[in-house]
């Protein structure tokens, strides 16, 4: 997301003909950041240095030699826990592709082998990262086909890449007793194939730790959300990503110190005169103008993110187990109409008493862009300003800056 990021990139890019030597040089440099950011979270020890640290460790894990296993954003890491391996996503991996300006090789590898042009480029990155052979250690792949049809077809093809059977769990569109049955028995039947293929048992003390972590990190951010709503911490538009990559690929100790520290950051945040707002879908991973518009320094803060907190009515029960984690996926509001989505975001906004919203329209994700017609009308009919940006979130060539910056500016004039 920097400068730096970039800088390296430059580096790594005069040897990615060399997969062995640009693979060391990827894991030398995030194994570097991550033990810089390690150590202004120790010092700092405020929210977003624990959350920027928590990210980082998660794609850094594809290339230290740590065992992996490769999920979409919404697989339950729960059940890679009980196998001690560390979840890593395809989204993460484009993104930080992406940052270092990187992404045209694994999108163009992708491509090579018939990937359309119009498939969505966190999925063409990711597939093209593993066909460029830069992962150390992958053990496992799993897929859930929530929000994305995309999903399931580019994960079996990454699995077979590695010789792999993926873990596929379908989730249905709705809540209630019968799919949350149908769901934890899919859960049941992945921990039995994983075990097969792993030739390792599934260790249930870990996957209760793991739940316990995540109980008490959720429940400390749900028991501090009246606050964040009236006061919200200041956050650069890029850690609201990092924070919800964290939450859904692996709610961890650090992001359990995050949330620890959250409190005493909200004891020391002040009521400034900032016009807040609301984010919807994702951001570009690449440094780009937006950043520095909704930065922590801006007059105009992000004060929410809808994929940051759609895991807010969902209640953990650890001695539920599996039954519990199958409510965490159909509870997503997301998941169900598009109606209830713009429901939820709506809450989001009043909750958090926005002055506007901005939705950033991924190219190539119908589940973002296919509802935003809907989604606007709602906000229209309350009053509330309401911004779409069409983009892409990984292809830092695709968009302009300019134009970003043209109709944000327009955006919030038309707000002060």
């Amino acid at each position: 997301m920097s400068k730096r990021s970039v800088a390296y990139g430059k580096l790594v890019r005069l040897f990615w003909k060399r997969p062995i030597l640009a693979r060391r040089l990827l894991s030398l440099g995030t194994t570097l950041e991550r033990a810089r950011r390690r150590i202004v979270a120790g010092t700092k020890n405020d929210f977003s240095s624990w959350v920027d640290l928590a990210a980082l460790s998660i794609v850094a894990s594809a290339f230290s030699g740590e065992e992996i296993a490769l999920v979409n954003l919404f697989f339950p890491s729960e059940i890679m826990a009980g196998f001690n391996l560390k979840c890593v996503s395809a989204e993460g991996l484009a993104g930080m592709l992406a940052a270092m300006h990187l992404e045209d090789f694994a999108l163009v590898r992708a491509e090579s082998i018939g990937v359309s042009k119009n498939t969505c480029s966190f999925h063409r990155a990711g597939l093209g990262l593993n066909l460029l052979n830069m992962l150390k250690n992958v053990k496992a792949v799993a897929v859930t086909n929530m929000l994305c049809d995309g999903n399931v077809p580019i994960f079996k093809t990454i699995a077979s890449l590695y010789g792999m059977k993926p873990v596929v769990l379908d989730v249905p569109r709705s809540f209630d007793e019968a799919n949350v049955d149908y769901l934890s028995r899919q859960l049941e039947s992945a921990v039995q194939q994983l075990e097969s293929q792993l030739n390792r048992r599934f260790d249930w003390k870990k996957f209760e730790e793991q739940m316990k972590i995540e109980s008490e990190i959720f429940e400390t951010l749900r028991e501090l959300y009246p606050k964040l709503c009236e006061r919200p911490i200041k956050m650069h538009l890029y850690q609201h990503v990092n924070l919800l990559y964290t939450i859904h690929v692996r709610p961890d100790l650090h992001l359990l110190k995050a949330v620890r520290a959250l409190e005493k950051d909200l004891g020391k945040a002040t009521n400034q005169s900032t016009k807040r707002f609301l984010w919807m879908h994702l951001s570009p991973y690449y440094d780009n103008v937006l950043n520095e518009i909704f930065s922590k320094d801006s007059p105009h803060t992000v004060v929410a993110s809808e994929l940051c907190w759609d895991w807010l009515d969902w209640r953990i029960d650890v001695r539920r187990g599996f039954k519990s984690i199958a409510e965490k996926l159909l509870l997503n509001p997301l998941l169900n109409d598009a109606r209830k989505r713009a429901e939820f975001a709506v809450k989001l906004a009043k909750d958090f008493r926005v002055n506007g919203v901005i939705h950033f329209n991924q190219f190539g994700c119908k589940q973002s862009s296919g509802s935003i017609e809907l989604v606007k009308g709602i906000f229209d009919g309350l009053k509330i300003p309401f911004l779409s940006l069409d983009g892409d979130c990984v292809d830092h060539t695709s968009s302009s800056s300019e134009q970003f910056k043209t109709r944000v500016q327009a955006f919030l004039e038309m707000i002060e």
